[in-house]
């Protein structure tokens, strides 16, 4: 609160000092208006078939004064760029600045790892975008063998959807690096990002879904943080005051999908990824040049897809 009372006493001085500069810029000084006023009192006078020549003296000290306020423009100009810029820095800084940048990144559509045309349509990505699109309550489990092709299916079903924060489990302090990812300070800014992040979300209609969605991607070798991933997407994933969030746990290991509990299998809906398929193996080696060869790769790789990807790579 007093960071915030801070930041607000800065940008009024900083506009208080713009008006100064505008009232110097456009308000003449003195020996200006009295140029002036002498410029127009002094005028060509005839007498009889010859002129009188005008006292060029007013026009001289006219000339300065132009060349005064000119000066005075820019220099008004300057103090107003560089007010303008500190305002902007220091909005920035605070934690209404921090919220919305943090919607504005949110609210952007969501980019997969992988080209769409690198990556074949499979009937379980259709499952996980029919979940997101009815969801209501409670996680959702995205489990199945290691290189099975879960973070891939996942990210597909989530391909253009609006309102996703992605983040990956590192460690048992995954929570605080998500909010420094994200661009909060702390739990209570990001709650605040993703209640705004749904109201945002009202203006897309053709959105899939109207709830803003936590990615969350478990490693195979993250052993620490399991228990807080459960008990956050518990807590999360209610509606008691508009502020819900569909937590979508994609685990590279079945144990680690096994391990995950917000609660017991009521609360939350479990997906899994299996190996290809014999025509989803076709389709993905066709992708690599590889279809009159399919038989060969599935003799030395079998029907997981990680393995598939590399056999082709080594190729």
């Amino acid at each position: 609160m007093k960071r915030r009372h801070q930041v607000r006493i800065k940008t009024w001085m900083a506009l208080v000092f713009v008006l100064v500069k505008l009232m110097g810029a456009f308000v003449p000084p003195p020996q200006v208006a009295s140029a002036r006023l002498r410029g127009l009192i002094e005028r060509p006078q005839f007498i009889g078939s010859s002129i009188v020549k005008e006292d060029l003296r007013p026009r001289s000290t006219h000339c300065r004064a132009l060349d005064v306020k000119v000066w005075q423009v820019i220099v008004s100009a300057s103090g107003l760029v560089v007010a303008t810029t500190q305002a902007v820095r220091a909005f920035k800084a605070s934690s209404e600045g921090k919220i919305r940048a943090a919607v504005a990144k949110a609210m952007k559509p969501f980019e997969p790892s992988r080209p769409q045309d690198e990556v074949i349509q499979r009937p379980v990505m259709g499952t996980i975008q029919k979940r997101i699109e009815s969801w209501q309550q409670h996680a959702t489990i995205i489990g199945g063998r290691y290189q099975s092709g879960k973070s891939v299916a996942t990210e597909e079903a989530l391909r253009g959807v609006r309102g996703v924060v992605r983040f990956t489990i590192g460690s048992a302090d995954w929570a605080d690096r998500m909010c420094k990812q994200l661009g909060v300070d702390d739990e209570g800014l990001f709650k605040e990002v993703m209640r705004r992040v749904r109201e945002k979300l009202k203006d897309f209609p053709n959105n899939l879904t109207k709830f803003p969605i936590l990615l969350l991607e478990v490693p195979r070798t993250t052993t620490e943080g399991i228990n807080l991933i459960s008990s956050t997407a518990k807590d999360v994933a209610t509606d008691k005051i508009g502020s819900a969030i569909h937590v979508i746990v994609s685990a590279s290991s079945a144990a680690v999908a096994l391990a995950f509990d917000a609660g017991g299998t009521a609360r939350q809906e479990d997906i899994w990824v299996a190996d290809l398929t014999e025509e989803e193996t076709k389709e993905f080696l066709a992708l690599h040049g590889h279809e009159n060869k399919w038989e060969d790769f599935v003799d030395a790789c079998g029907f997981r897809i990680g393995d598939l990807v590399k056999a082709c790579e080594n190729l």
